[in-house]
């Protein structure tokens, strides 16, 4: 780094820390937006001292926010996927890719990035969606999600609702998802179960433009109780979708979807045309695997989502 770069560091981050002393946040953040034009420098100040300042700060710190689409398999939030963004009007719906994907994409555009832990997703995440943010001044940003949601002991959680303006929680019937994680797998039911439970707690390793990812996606059942939390719903504007109801009543969920979304403060339209002509050129393809499972798998699976089954109706 030159002796002018670092200069300019230490004078800007001196000013942002002075903000942050007097809780001054709304001159912390105009501050640090007028530096966008110099994103290595912008992220330099945020790595020391923007995790605390957006984690204090109450107010919304883009009118646009997150759209995030959650679901335990990648596959249960395509259609919808492919729905938003034909309902937004965005071009295709790669617009929406992992998180940890668009995490990548902007991080090598400002800096050279090592591999992506799972401490980085703990510690970073408000950062990485603020600089994710910064990317939609015309339109909210719609990003699937596969990860749970977490909360630290230093009060860091997965997003908030200042970056956040509502998700979306896909879930499958357990037994279906199971069967699934089972076949992809030559049947092998330990391998299921473990994939299925998380039961020894191992990462996931995932590969993209060369950064290995390390992700922590828990059991089902975690995974599943951390997005169906009442109290995270109620904070984030959560909304959970049965795959069931989406196949079955496809217009009514979907109408639901949107409406959701306008009742979270998006200045988006409703437009019931728009919906129906999106199913009628795109028709849900109802798929359903053949659940084969002996009475001791299910007797096993119902130790760990037992009041799932029956809170949420699923056919035991």
């Amino acid at each position: 780094m030159s002796i002018i770069s670092n200069i300019k560091y230490q004078y800007n981050l001196k000013v942002l820390q002075d903000f942050i002393s007097s809780q001054n946040y709304d001159d912390y953040f105009d501050s640090l937006k007028k530096i966008k034009k110099e994103p290595s420098l912008q992220l330099r100040l945020l790595m020391a001292s923007g995790i605390d300042a957006i984690k204090n700060y109450n107010k919304d710190l883009f009118s646009n926010k997150i759209i995030w689409t959650n679901s335990f398999m990648a596959d249960d939030i395509s259609y919808i996927n492919k729905f938003l963004n034909n309902y937004f009007d965005y071009e295709n719906y790669s617009l929406n890719p992992q998180y940890e994907i668009m995490i990548i994409d902007k991080l090598k555009k400002l800096s050279n990035i090592g591999n992506l832990n799972f401490n980085d997703f703990l510690n970073f995440s408000f950062l990485y969606q603020y600089l994710l943010l910064q990317d939609y001044t015309n339109n909210e940003p719609l990003i699937s999600n596969q990860l749970p949601f977490f909360s630290t002991p230093s009060g860091f959680n997965f997003t908030k609702n200042t970056l956040t303006r509502c998700y979306f929680y896909v879930v499958d019937h357990p037994y279906q998802t199971y069967q699934k994680i089972k076949n992809n797998n030559q049947g092998d039911q330990n391998i299921a179960r473990a994939l299925f439970l998380n039961l020894d707690e191992k990462m996931q390793i995932d590969t993209y433009d060369n950064v290995n990812i390390e992700i922590n996606k828990k059991g089902w059942h975690s995974h599943f109780q951390s997005w169906t939390d009442p109290n995270v719903m109620n904070s984030l504007g959560g909304k959970i979708i049965l795959k069931q109801e989406l196949e079955n009543d496809t217009f009514d969920t979907l109408s639901s979807i949107i409406l959701h979304i306008i009742q979270n403060g998006s200045s988006i339209k409703m437009d019931y045309d728009k919906i129906q002509k999106f199913i009628n050129q795109n028709p849900i393809i109802y798929n359903p695997i053949d659940v084969d499972l002996s009475q001791k798998e299910k007797k096993f699976l119902k130790q760990y989502i037992d009041n799932i089954l029956t809170t949420y109706n699923f056919e035991n």
